[in-house]
């Protein structure tokens, strides 16, 4: 498989596990793999921005604190490299061989796929806005469907039951332990009496 990365793509959207051992077969080198991780967060940022100067909104949130660029790049980079560990590990429990260098490349690729459905959503957000729900909605389905067939291609594995299972089993670990980080560093807020 070779060609422009608009055939990668539709490569990508055809036979994701195809794609996922082509891209590994590439042997890209490891800088490479860590400036498509940074592009990826970076478009990702770009997006999160749009959105928020498309639809602003009254009260700050979330999306607002993550679209700025001083804490909202380092959430992104974090968040792929802490996804690249949860593909690593999914598979490694499940009996695969897969390194988290080609787990960092399957991620990085993945979130640029996911960069381009974001730039559909905000196109959609200003011509039609509820269609920028339902995109939203597919995109989830996409990075799912994705995620899943990413690692069993990485790791070899045909079960993609057993991948699902594990990659949320993953997701909850790690979501457990960033609120327990985060409350031990004070970053969430503590209920107050009454």
């Amino acid at each position: 498989m070779a060609g422009p990365a608009a055939t990668i793509l539709i490569q990508t959207l055809r036979d994701p596990q195809a794609t996922a051992r082509w891209l590994i077969a590439q042997d890209v080198p490891m800088s490479a793999r860590w400036m498509a991780a940074l592009l990826a967060a970076i478009l990702s940022m770009i997006g999160l921005m749009l959105a928020v100067l498309i639809s602003p909104e009254t009260e700050p949130s979330i999306f607002t604190a993550l679209a700025d660029p001083w804490f909202g790049l380092p959430v992104q980079v974090v968040s792929i490299l802490l996804l690249s560990v949860v593909v690593t590990v999914a598979g490694r429990v499940q009996g695969g061989q897969g390194r988290f260098a080609d787990a960092l490349l399957l991620v990085s690729w993945l979130e640029l796929v996911m960069a381009i459905a974001q730039a559909l959503q905000l196109v959609a957000l200003v011509i039609l806005p509820p269609l920028s729900a339902l995109i939203s909605m597919a995109s989830l389905v996409l990075f799912l469907w994705l995620m899943v067939h990413f690692t069993a291609a990485l790791h070899g594995i045909a079960a993609l039951g057993r991948v699902l299972l594990a990659l949320v089993a993953g997701f909850v670990a790690v979501v457990v332990l960033v609120a327990i980080v985060a409350g031990i560093l004070g970053l969430v807020p503590q209920p107050t009496g009454t």
